[in-house]
């Protein structure tokens, strides 16, 4: 199940990915630059109004941030998996 923290990871890929600062994209979604950063490190979970917002302002459909969003779970947890298996040795 994906987190804030993945949602956050993707939506910085993506701005990233797009060669967007922070505060670019947080204008672009109509918020403040300290939100979208506490989005971003998932200190905070967005409503869905929000988050629509920024699919918007990245130019993406809101299923392609879901899968972008469920692929960085994917990744967190190979990361776990890799690193148990590391300290078991």
């Amino acid at each position: 199940m994906p987190t804030n923290h993945d949602l956050g990871q993707a939506i910085r890929r993506l701005r990233r990915s797009k060669h967007l600062t922070i505060q670019e994209l947080a204008c672009a979604a109509d918020m403040h630059y300290g939100y979208l950063s506490r989005i971003e490190r998932g200190g905070v979970s967005p409503t869905w109004e929000k988050i629509v917002y920024l699919a918007h302002a990245l130019d993406i459909e809101l299923p392609t941030l879901m899968r972008r969003t469920e692929d960085e779970a994917e990744v967190a947890k190979a990361m776990r998996e890799t690193r148990r298996r590391l300290e078991a040795r």
